[in-house]
């Protein structure tokens, strides 16, 4: 397989990134007609596959599938200009540069979220190299759907992509990489870094964890719906998706009524998109956490007679992670800026602050000192932006390999 997607890459170092970047949009035109039937198929497969409920299913595939648009964009932002990967292009006076993507990138995905692997195979493509993908055996549809969508549109960019399953201790997949992607909990990315030969670069996203700041002015039951949403979509399972709130005292809602408005709002949602199915280790853990936030917060707010969400609230403030599956934990501070203090000793799992208020800047100051990567709006954390530096890593400078010429 190697060999075969080596040979197609060559081909495909030759053509015009503008090409390259016109047939993915045609793509992520099929994928986003939810008539056309590669769409469909997705749909009902990957249902099947994770236990997501079709609704959820079809909004996180709109989000996915739209960040493949974005690619030009995100490769003139990282480049300065996409044409770096077509020619010589003015960098400074007296110096031209070039751009070269990896030739060949191995990708591990892990499977919390369905539609990943679309933006970096996309990216893979952009910058005119192969990629050969593996994905997680807890979802393995999606890369295959997505690599067979692309060989329906343009079959020399089709052959450019593979997708194939190996045992985690085989090096045979990273022999001629140039590049290498991983996503997984901490031990797996360390796994496939330590298969890594030297000299090919390596990208490796593990743990992560993501929370929410709301202002004080924007303590309200609209704002609690926002982040409602935000729980609610993967069942909190991606690194995006907020495991606590640090609510501001002094707003139209205090922080536990604030809490009900939230647990009010994943009521709704349960019903518009039901909570996915629960392994029996999963349950067993959720129940357990139920049991325990119940009993010590200071407001309890959960669906009556199953799992299918929870809100725990609590006036003493400290950094608590979720056990996922739609339990929100949500903290009442005094003022936003004490939430750095309790953060700060976890810095280095830090991503995603979502935020609701007028204090922006000073916040995500604040955060980014302490080692998140992305602020957002309360409402918006499952659909970054192309242009988004995954885990602080601009992604493309990370893969490419310039050559620049000086007064020549």
């Amino acid at each position: 397989m190697l060999d075969q997607l080596l040979a197609a890459q060559k081909a495909l170092a030759e053509r015009p990134v503008g090409s390259i970047l016109a047939t993915l949009d045609r793509v992520a035109d099929r994928w986003l007609d939810e008539a056309d039937p590669i769409r469909r198929e997705a749909e009902s497969r990957l249902a099947e596959s994770t236990g997501l409920a079709p609704a959820m299913l079809r909004r996180g595939l709109d989000d996915m599938l739209s960040r493949v648009r974005g690619i030009g964009a995100l490769l003139d932002a990282d480049l300065g200009d996409r044409a770096a990967l077509d020619t010589f292009v003015d960098r400074a006076p007296g110096m031209r540069s070039r751009a070269y993507g990896p030739g060949l990138l191995v990708a591990v995905f892990s499977g919390n979220v369905p539609g990943i692997p679309a933006f970096d195979m996309a990216l893979a493509l952009a910058l005119k190299s192969a990629c050969l993908a593996r994905p997680a055996s807890e979802e393995p549809v999606f890369a295959e759907l997505f690599a067979r969508s692309v060989a329906a549109v343009d079959a020399d960019l089709g052959r450019c992509l593979g997708v194939a399953h190996w045992p985690h201790d085989a090096a045979w997949p990273y022999a001629q990489a140039g590049a290498v992607l991983a996503y997984g909990a901490d031990e797996s990315v360390a796994a496939v870094r330590a298969l890594t030969p030297a000299g090919a670069r390596f990208v490796g996203h593990g743990h992560k964890i993501s929370f929410a700041v709301v202002a004080r002015e924007a303590a309200t039951a609209e704002t609690a719906a926002r982040l409602a949403y935000d729980v609610a979509m993967y069942d909190q399972q991606g690194c995006v998706s907020p495991h606590m709130a640090f609510v501001e005292r002094g707003g139209p809602l205090a922080p536990a009524e604030f809490a009900r408005a939230c647990g009010s709002a994943l009521a709704e949602w349960e019903q518009v998109m039901p909570r996915g199915r629960l392994t029996a280790a999963e349950a067993m853990s959720l129940r357990a956490a139920r049991d325990e936030a119940e009993f010590m917060a200071d407001g309890f707010f959960g669906s009556l007679g199953n799992l299918a969400w929870a809100v725990a609230h609590s006036e003493t403030p400290r950094f608590l992670p979720s056990p996922l599956n739609r339990l929100l934990r949500t903290f009442a501070v005094d003022d936003v800026l004490d939430v750095g203090p309790l953060v700060a000793p976890f810095g280095a799992y830090l991503q995603t602050v979502a935020f609701a208020g007028g204090r922006a800047a000073v916040v995500g100051e604040m955060v980014g000192r302490l080692g998140a990567s992305r602020v957002c709006r309360v409402g918006a954390v499952q659909s970054p932006s192309p242009l988004w530096r995954h885990d602080g890593v601009a992604v493309v400078g990370a893969l490419v390999r310039w050559v620049d010429m000086e007064g020549v």
